[in-house]
This record gives C-alpha cells, structure tokens and sequence, in this order.
C-alpha cells in the first residue's frame, strides 16, 4: 500500500545517538499547524516567518517545556519535498527526540516511512527518479570520489545525458513517423540517412553510458577483493600493506589466519573491501579445516581474487590445483617475495607482475592493475550510470535502437521502426522516472533511512 501524500509526516533528519544537534522534520499540508503547537517563541510572531530561524522553547505533549531550540519554516515552494515543511533544531538528545516525536505523531503527524521525504519530492517534482537515487548514494558514499560522483548524478548530470539522448530518439521518431503519416510522399534518401543518423547518434550516447557503468557501480557500491593463496605465501603481509595498518598477524608459522580478516580501504578513489583468507591447503586439522573451507567460500564471491604465489617455493602442483578451482573468479596472479627471489620459470603462463608485500616493491602498479581487472578505471566524470536497474535499461535501449536501426535500413519498416525507438524511449524515461512503476519505486525508496 502506497503512503498517503496527504498525511503529515514526521521523522529524526539527523543520525540517531547522543550529538551536539538533532534535526527533526514534519513535511505535509498540517506542519506548520501542528509545529506551532510545540513551539513558543522567544519573540512572539503570529506566524514564524518562512526560512528564517527562530528561538523558543520546544513543548513536550504536556505543552511543558522541553528544550530550547531553533525552529525554521519552508512554504511548499521552496522546501525538499514541494510541500510545507518545518524543521526543529534540538539538542541531541535521544529522549527529546522521542518526546517530540511522540507529541508530533499524537497531534496530526505520522512517523514518516524510509525514503518517503525523498519520494515525496520526486512525486512533487524536485527531483527526478535519478537524482533521488543518487541522495542516498551520496549519504552512503565511502570515498571522496564516490561522492563526488553521486553529487553530479543528484544535480542533473545523468539525466542531462539522458534527455540528449532522447532529443535525438525524437530526432529519429519524427522522421519515422513522417513517413507512415504521409505515405504517398517519397522520404527520399537523404532523409531515410538522417535517421540513421539520429539512430546512432542516440545508439553511441547509450554506449558511452554503459561503458562508465563499472567505475560508477564500484564507486557507489564497493566491491570485495580477497586476498588468496598457500599458507605463508604472504596474504597477511599483502593486506596489511594494502590497508596501510598492521590489521592482521603475520608469522612464519603456517595457519596463521584461519578467520577471514577485512578491512575498508580507498585505493584510486575505489571503496574496496578487503579480505585476507586462510592459507588453502589440505589438512586434518579441525578447526583449521573450517578455516580453508571459509576462505574458499570467501574467494568464489568476491569481485576480484588475489592469489600469491609464495616466490621463496615458486608455483606448487597445489598452487595450481587452487588456481583451477577458482578459475571462474576474476583474478590477478601475483608473484610474492621479490625481495627474496624473481620469478621463475613456473610463473610464465600465470602472470607478470612480482611485489615484495614486505617491502612494498610494485605496489603502486598491484593498485592500478586491481581497478583496471575490476574494470572500474576511466574517468569519474563519465561514471554516471551507478545502478543495475539503470544498466538494464540502457541496455534494453540498445537492442530497441539496433532493431530500429534494421529496420529503418530496410526501408519499409518505418511503423516497426518507430514502435522500437518508442520502446527505446521509454526505457530512458524509467531511469529517470517518467515511465518507472510504483513497485520499482517502493523497492528504489525502501533502501533509504527514515528521515530521508
């Protein structure tokens, strides 16, 4: 059941927990009427003046005073959600929060459901259904450039690109259309060229979208990066190297790690979660058992495998062994120990790059080589198309945009043709929103935080 736009909703906009000032917000036709209830002026005003902070005193639902606080009015023109809005500026403390809030809810409002502030203004026209996902990506991002890039996607980037895109689907559509309105008309070559034209043009924009989804997806979401290999074959000392701290023991004694240890890590602007396995081999030790049979689960779903090779043995019967069972798992196959000896030729089929995780020797190029197998390089600024459900859609408009390409190129297709470069169309208009279904935008807002 969808929330009803009617009500006036209530919610904490700032993090939970004890904090030097909590924020909490009221957005629906009765705020200003049901905020004024808990609020006295210092200074009385018949009416709070729209976007200018005021001090008072915050009333409990005893109408006893609760605490001093800031209080702020937005008419529905110029607040969030395109409806009025107030907001208290509190101190942060957990029981005034709740006070309020049970007063709030007792007199009109309702605690308002996850994401539904943000819903509220996509459906009020504020923003359009890209840049209220990318709210939550900015709220979520783990690194600077992960923001930065849901910052571009929240002021219009994305759907700059989309609506060129779209301008020249139009462009395609007209001339489409032309023909199958006026029949007896001959479109001629020249014209029958300008679609095709329009058609690629759309088609290549699409492309580019597409070709930054990896870099956008890994900034928005993260990915794992385990670190796999033989017992002593340096994984330990390769995380701690990695995550710029000791995190994890490193001994010469074999079965060290037997837990999977992570740590969060920013490497070229990538949030990547790192994890440092047991060492794989066969054992009949218990507990140590456990541990391999942990580690392989952890390395068959990451993102990316590291698997060392210990360069002080070279690359073991087991190693390979190892290497065919995860074939299936994105990996970089390193030669560890550089320090100790060079690559050998049991190496050559398997990799080319040596790191000394002791020493630090080639780390820079283990970084650039993890994002590049990641498929996450590329510039920030082309890394718009974050979400999986955007991809699936631009990738909808292509095969739309392809059929309507043969189509228009076989020259008595016009109908078809534009029933494909519709399609394609819609498909643009869901990433943004125009065409999205309520149950995709319940699904889209349900992973937002109450007050957002």
């Amino acid at each position: 059941m969808l929330p009803d736009r009617r009500d006036t909703i209530a919610a904490l906009a700032t993090a939970r927990g004890r904090a030097g000032v909590a924020i909490v917000r009221l957005s629906g036709p009765d705020a200003l009427a049901i905020g004024r209830k808990f609020f006295r002026p210092h200074t009385p005003a018949h009416t709070p003046p729209p976007r200018q902070m005021v001090l008072g005193t915050v009333l409990d639902g005893e109408k006893q005073p609760l605490d001093e606080a800031l209080f702020v009015y937005f008419p529905a023109k110029s607040s969030y959600t395109a409806e009025p809005v107030v907001e208290f500026h509190l101190h942060g403390s957990p029981v005034v929060v709740e006070t309020l809030l049970a007063a709030l809810t007792a007199h009109g409002g309702r605690i308002a459901e996850p994401g539904e502030y943000t819903r509220r203004a996509f459906l009020g026209g504020r923003l359009d259904l890209s840049q209220a996902e990318a709210v939550a990506e900015l709220i979520e991002a783990r690194s600077l450039a992960a923001a930065r890039a849901a910052r571009r996607r929240l002021t219009g980037a994305l759907s700059e690109r989309v609506g060129r895109i779209r301008d020249r689907l139009t462009e395609a559509l007209a001339l489409a259309e032309a023909e199958i309105d006026f029949p007896d008309e001959d479109i001629g070559p020249l014209d029958r060229r300008e679609m095709l034209a329009a058609i690629a043009a759309a088609d290549a924009g699409v492309a580019a979208l597409l070709a930054g989804h990896q870099r956008a997806r890994t900034l928005a979401q993260g990915a794992v990066v385990a670190l796999a290999g033989r017992p002593n074959a340096g994984k330990s000392s390769l995380f701690n190297r990695l995550a710029g701290a000791r995190r994890a023991l490193v001994h010469e004694t074999a079965g060290t790690t037997r837990d999977p240890i992570e740590a969060e890590v920013v490497i070229e602007g990538l949030p990547l979660r790192l994890v440092d396995t047991a060492g794989l081999r066969q054992t009949e030790h218990d507990v140590e058992r456990a541990g391999v049979a942990w580690a392989r689960e952890t390395i068959a779903a990451a993102d990316l495998a590291i698997y060392l090779i210990d360069g002080a043995v070279g690359v073991t019967a087991d190693d390979r062994q190892w290497l065919a069972e995860f074939a299936a798992v994105p990996r970089l196959v390193v030669w560890n120990k550089l320090d100790l000896a060079a690559p050998d030729a049991s190496f050559a089929g398997l990799g080319d790059l040596a790191v000394s995780a002791k020493e630090g020797t080639n780390g820079e190029e283990l970084r650039r080589r993890l994002v590049q197998l990641l498929g996450a390089d590329g510039a920030d600024n082309e890394a718009l198309l974050a979400a999986v459900r955007h991809r699936n859609l631009a990738e909808k408009a292509r095969l739309n945009l392809a059929a309507a390409r043969d189509l228009a190129t076989a020259g008595d297709k016009s109908e078809l043709a534009a029933l494909e470069l519709r399609e394609a169309a819609a498909a643009l208009g869901e990433i943004i929103g125009e065409t999205t279904p309520d149950q995709v935008l319940d699904t889209i807002f349900a992973r937002f935080c109450v007050g957002k």
